[in-house]
């Protein structure tokens, strides 16, 4: 449990059912909605009402089969009349579900929560899994939306510490919550050969390859072309039988995967770079995987990727704008015969292809060895329980404050 966490006091479950509607912009793979379906399924099964509002995507399955409700609604648009129009709704939906409070997992849906919530005296927070950038005081105002909550929830301490800083937000309003890893879908015993024979030959791998992996949505803040420009200096440096592979789906409205082709064919890496897409079986992908990387630019917070590599035993090489000592043990604050993983400084390519260089020099063994020290400290930190039990109760801290403030509302 973080150092936050564990000074804040839990309440107990209002006696009554509660009804939470998680607003997200999509529901296609990413850990903010992996982190939905696993709040949405401990909710159900505790016997409250799970609502999820998003424009949809892959994950709606998985709210079906746990019995959550789905809303469809351009919640992803950062138009600003569209964002009006869905407070608008939302607040009509509260009011119809009689919702207890409403969760909101980015900018836009944050703001049409905070108009649902006035218009319908319903209380709502938001999750921040990354410190957005701020270039001028308009995107500052934008960015405030996920700080104007009742609570606001940083995933890690280094994410509280920056709130607070940035916003002047009172620290009794942050609720730290640590990522979480599915310990059961990622675990390195589990995956078949036949999985991960189908994924080497989705990416072409083959025997002898050394596989370098960076997951993760394709957006322009977790500076994908880091690794292109890593690994067009470890061609350079003569390494021979290396693959990286990209995993990933693009953002929605950008063309910043053809960017990155372009990128890799004129330095000359069509063989030695692959931009995959979506995967369907990550646990299978990071079998397939000798070294999981993270290039992440901006301060941001723990990276749900980081912890799955780590859960399936691989050594991670991580950005150090990407949660740092929060999702790995490395040098210089760990020992090396402790280590997890390396970190090198955001954005610069010669120190990740120096990083992974040192990672293949070690040898398999000694790589072996990592990996299982990560799959250990994952084990031991990040279990699905703590994290949604966590969740939960600042669901109810927030309901009772709410039935406090306003007696007339009864929660059963």
């Amino acid at each position: 449990m973080s150092r936050h966490a564990a000074v804040q006091t839990i309440p107990a479950m209002p006696s009554g059912p509660l009804t939470v509607v998680q607003v997200i912009p999509d529901l296609q793979a990413g850990g903010a909605g992996m982190s939905v379906v696993q709040v949405a399924e401990a909710l159900v099964t505790q016997g409250h009402r799970a609502i999820i509002v998003s424009e949809g995507g892959r994950m709606e399955a998985d709210l079906a089969r746990i019995g959550a409700s789905f809303v469809r609604l351009p919640v992803a648009s950062k138009n600003p009349s569209q964002i009006v129009a869905n407070g608008r709704r939302l607040a009509t939906l509260a009011r119809d579900e009689k919702a207890d409070l409403l969760h909101a997992q980015s900018r836009a849906p944050a703001w049409s929560c905070l108009l649902a919530g006035r218009l319908a005296s319903v209380p709502y927070i938001a999750t921040c899994d990354n410190l957005y950038r701020e270039q001028n005081p308009l995107k500052r105002l934008y960015n405030s939306a996920m700080v104007r909550g009742t609570r606001v929830i940083a995933l890690g301490n280094g994410l509280a510490e920056m709130i607070e800083r940035r916003y002047g937000t009172p620290r009794e309003k942050i609720a730290v919550v640590d990522r979480t890893v599915d310990l059961a879908a990622f675990d390195p015993a589990l995956v078949s050969e036949e999985r991960v024979e189908t994924v080497r030959r989705q990416w072409g791998v083959k025997a002898g390859d050394r596989v370098v992996l960076l997951p993760g949505r394709l957006t322009r803040r977790k500076g994908a072309e880091v690794l292109v420009g890593a690994a067009k200096r470890l061609q350079e440096a003569g390494l021979k039988n290396f693959i990286c592979v990209i995993a990933g789906e693009e953002q929605p409205g950008t063309r910043y995967a053809s960017e990155l082709w372009d990128r890799v064919h004129q330095s000359g890496l069509a063989e030695v770079v692959r931009i995959a897409g979506h995967c369907r079986d990550m646990a299978a992908a990071y079998a397939v995987t000798d070294l999981a990387v993270s290039t992440v630019l901006p301060p941001g917070g723990p990276q749900r990727a980081m912890l799955e590599a780590q859960a399936m035993g691989k050594p991670v090489i991580v950005s150090d704008a990407g949660g740092r000592d929060e999702i790995l043990l490395a040098p210089p604050v760990t020992p090396e015969d402790r280590a997890t993983g390396l970190l090198y400084p955001a954005g610069n390519a010669p120190e990740l292809a120096q990083a992974l260089f040192k990672a293949f020099a070690m040898g398999a063994p000694a790589r072996q060895a990592m990996g299982a020290r990560g799959r250990a400290f994952v084990t031991s930190r990040f279990p699905r329980q703590a994290f949604t039990d966590r969740v939960l109760s600042i669901y109810a801290e927030v309901a009772a404050g709410r039935t406090q403030a306003m007696p007339a509302r009864s929660l059963t």
